[in-house]
Formats: C-alpha cells, structure tokens, sequence
C-alpha cells in the first residue's frame, strides 16, 4: 500500500516538474520574442519618434493655452485639437515603423531582407560578382568549407567553423530567407579536425547526400547538405606542407606496424 502511494507520488512530481520545465520554456520564447520586437522598434526610431511627437503635441497644446485667450478662440477648439493629435499618434507611429525623418527627408526603413545580417560570416568567395584583374584570389586556411550550389547564398563560400549555425534567424552565423527553413536548422561541429552535421530538430530535416538525418553525422569531402532545395556543397582544403606532414605520419605509422 505504501508503496503504491509513493509511486502515485512520483509520478505527480514528475508531471509536475514537466508541466513547470514547460511553462519556463514558454516564458523563454515569450521573452526573446518580446526582446527582439524591443530591438526592431529601437532600430526603427519608434520610441524616439513616439517621445518626441508627445513633446511636441504637448509643447503645442501649452501654447493654445496661452494664444486661445488672447485672439478669442473658444475653448472647444482647444479639446478639437487634443483629439486630432490623439487620432494622429497611431499615423505618425505607423510612418515611423517605415521611413526615417533626415536633413534630406523621408528615408525609407530597408526591411531585414534587404540590410546586411551583421550575426552572419562573411563568405570568403562571392561567385556573383565577376572578378577582373586587379581583384586577388582569396587566401584559404586549412579546414572545411561549404559552397552554395544554389539557394539564396548560391555562389558564396564559408569557412566553417566549430558551431556554426544554419537557420532563418538573424542569431545564426548563416541566414537563409526562406519560410520552409526552420529558425534553427543545423549545425556543424569540428571535433579534431573532422566535421559533423546535427539537425536541430527542424520540420523540413535536413538531408546528407539525399538521406535524411536523425543524430549527428560525419561528413566528407564532396558531401551535399541539402535543406529541401538548397544545397551546399563541403570542400576541404588543405595544404601542401599538411598534406605532407600527414602523408609523413601515416608512413611512419605503416613503418612500425611492418
């Protein structure tokens, strides 16, 4: 009996830790969804614009108290014009989510898709630009590289990196603007030299040479990482003098076994 009465008892504490693991999980999404909206109206000017355009509005209304009696202005005109500045907020905050007030007028907001992705790498070889002379091969270290065989980055190469992250989201190290993309895709891990792939459990998967993955995986050189049609290409460089030292070690370690 006892011990049926313990059972029952863990079992309430265990649907009760995970109901609270995901009423935080929640809180948390809730919370970088309220800080990244935060960010999008500081980056847009809108608090400035709301501050200001209270303080005008203000400004102006203590004015009309002033110059209503002296030029016989009735006072209705006084709440007349509190409710056309009360009907104008919700416009001046809406102008403001779109266009920037400069000393050469109304400028245009880009939206995300058309401004630099400052969280992103920088791609070591831009294929859409044409190259002349004067532009210098680009230098490559040794390690992995994916290239964009198509997609929104087709004709970029990046160097990767340990964690670097695949996603639509403005955090990961390389944005792809698609709405079947996942906000966090994949990522590539490096553990002594060798290169891995982990799908973040997105809803489209992740496909490694046409095989969809579950669990981390290796790649090699050659692989194709597909996310639906985009595809991406690994590449491992290597140099000389590396390739020698390895070369050097592998006969080294045949020499000993013989």
């Amino acid at each position: 009996m006892n011990c049926s009465k313990i059972n029952i008892k863990l079992k309430l504490y265990y649907l009760y830790s995970l109901l609270l693991l995901d009423m935080l999980d929640t809180m948390e999404n809730q919370k970088s969804k309220i800080s990244r909206f935060y960010g999008e109206l500081r980056r847009r000017n809108v608090l400035n614009t709301c501050v200001l355009y209270i303080v005008s509005c203000w400004m102006i209304i203590q004015v009309g108290t002033v110059a209503f009696p002296i030029f016989d202005i009735h006072n209705d005109y006084y709440y007349w014009l509190l409710g056309i500045f009360i009907v104008l907020f919700p416009v001046a905050i809406g102008v403001s989510w779109f266009y920037n007030f400069t000393i050469n007028g109304f400028v245009r907001i880009a939206p995300f898709s058309e401004r630099r992705m400052l969280n992103n790498i920088a791609p070591l070889v831009d294929q859409r630009i044409s190259l002349d002379k004067k532009n210098e091969a680009p230098v490559r270290l040794d390690g992995w590289y994916i290239k964009a065989e198509n997609g929104p980055v087709k004709g970029l190469e990046y160097r990767i990196d340990n964690g670097v992250t695949i996603g639509r989201a403005i955090e990961c190290e390389i944005t792809l603007l698609r709405s079947y993309i996942s906000r966090l895709q994949a990522k590539f891990i490096i553990e002594e030299d060798v290169l891995y792939i982990e799908d973040l459990h997105s809803s489209n998967g992740t496909l490694v040479n046409n095989e969809r993955i579950n669990d981390r995986i290796r790649l090699f050189q050659g692989d194709e990482i597909q996310f639906k049609d985009i595809i991406f290409k690994i590449n491992e460089y290597t140099t000389q003098k590396q390739g020698s030292l390895l070369l050097s070690k592998t006969t080294m370690i045949h020499n000993r076994k013989w």
